[in-house]
């Protein structure tokens, strides 16, 4: 695994321009991608149980999918994906991580502060949004392993065109032009864009709140879903000084550079399957099998302990000003990346990582898969803990579970 560094290639829209020529480089890593890929899913309005041990799986999963199918190099990112579908998936992700590291470096902003765009009532329309500086700028993101992007080009600026978009000061599209694989020649960005319109400044009043939604991407795999609905509820309501994030409900939390990241684990034998298939239907035979299949391939997702306390305080200028250095630290096929927004990024590959392995045990990873064995299989329990309603108090609770316990009891 490697740090690609990619040139940015003008077009003629915007070869003139003193604002896109400042930048000539972008650095890109695999980590980066693979966040952006969780970054650009649809924010979860409301997670029940079952939802959040499919969110669980879906984590490993995409990192698995990008670890498979993408190689990336110093000069150039390959798509090795033979399947179609899956190179289309993952040459639209990786423009989506070309076009906001593009973005985050050229305006000087944070990943966190990213709006993506909702349908307009006719037309096409854009893909994010970010205000800096009393500015608003619109940006659409592609990503291809074409030799040509004269197509993708045309509908960028038939999105810019639309009548029925806002007002703003500034759109302009980003194209990753990626490899197949074998292929020698150099991955680039390319960058289209009509004139700026100086007339479009005005204030950011939804700052905060695009903060807050961006947050809750992360936090709807990373929070028990009991109190991610306690967290999304007044968000969608819009009371925002009523937000609260209990820091004792996640899993565990990790240290990276002196500094503490609450969070869940994740893991590669935890994705879900044809778990049924299992002759016995023994979890200790499919934790045996699915170790031999996956090895130890371990993963943290983790938010800086000083966001969570911001979000607690509602201290809205914490959150504004927040920019964290961004790292990617990578050892063969494990590696820590922490990006601006304070988002951690932890794989662990065969007890690379001795925090995360005492953090997530093998204990811990047999008894998960033992709980979605079980749901497959339709086999709950009861949960047994003792309960604190007035006329039960104290009485094992009998609420049937697939998990450790029920949602009253965690």
């Amino acid at each position: 695994m490697t740090i690609s560094k990619l040139k940015i290639y003008l077009d003629e829209t915007v070869k003139d321009s003193p604002l896109f020529k400042s930048k000539e480089e972008l650095s890109i890593c695999k980590p980066e991608i693979f966040k952006y890929g969780v970054f650009a899913e649809e924010i979860p309005q409301n997670v029940y149980e079952a939802d959040f041990d499919y969110l669980q799986s879906k984590i490993p999963a995409y990192e698995l999918l990008y670890s498979d199918f993408l190689s990336v190099y110093a000069d150039r990112i390959e798509n090795i994906s033979k399947d179609d579908r899956k190179k289309k998936l993952i040459s639209e992700v990786i423009g989506v991580a070309f076009g906001i590291k593009y973005t985050v470096e050229l305006l000087g902003t944070n990943p966190s502060k990213f709006k993506k765009i909702g349908a307009l009532i006719e037309g096409k329309y854009m893909d994010y949004s970010v205000v800096v500086d009393n500015k608003e700028y619109e940006l659409e993101t592609k990503g291809t392993v074409s030799k040509y992007y004269s197509s993708f080009k045309k509908d960028i600026l038939s999105k810019k065109r639309n009548k029925h978009n806002k007002d703003v000061y500034l759109r302009f599209g980003t194209i990753a032009m990626i490899n197949n694989e074998g292929e020698a020649n150099l991955s680039k960005c390319v960058i289209v864009d009509d004139p700026p319109n100086e007339d479009n400044i005005g204030q950011n009043s939804d700052s905060y709140k695009i903060q807050l939604l961006n947050y809750a991407m992360f936090l709807s795999y990373i929070l028990d879903p009991k109190y991610y609905n306690k967290y999304f509820k007044p968000l969608k309501a819009n009371k925002l000084n009523r937000i609260r994030i209990d820091n004792n409900k996640f899993f565990t939390k990790y240290t990276f550079k002196d500094k503490v990241y609450y969070g869940e684990c994740f893991d590669y034998r935890l994705i879900r399957g044809d778990l049924d298939t299992l002759q016995n239907n023994n979890s200790t035979d499919l934790f045996t099998l699915k170790t031999m299949e996956f090895g130890k391939t371990k993963f943290f997702i983790g938010i800086d302990e000083r966001i969570v306390d911001s979000i607690n305080a509602n201290d809205v200028f914490f959150l504004d000003h927040f920019d964290e250095i961004a790292q990617c630290i990578i050892d063969g096929n494990s590696f820590q990346f922490l990006d601006k927004d304070g988002i951690l990024i932890v794989k662990s590959k065969d007890s690379w990582d001795r925090q995360l392995d005492t953090l997530f045990t093998e204990e811990e990873v047999k008894r998960r898969l033992g709980y979605s064995l079980n749901y497959s299989l339709g086999i709950s329990h009861k949960c047994g803990a003792p309960c604190t309603s007035k006329d039960r108090e104290g009485k094992p609770c009998e609420i049937r579970t697939f998990r450790k316990n029920c949602h009253f009891h965690r």
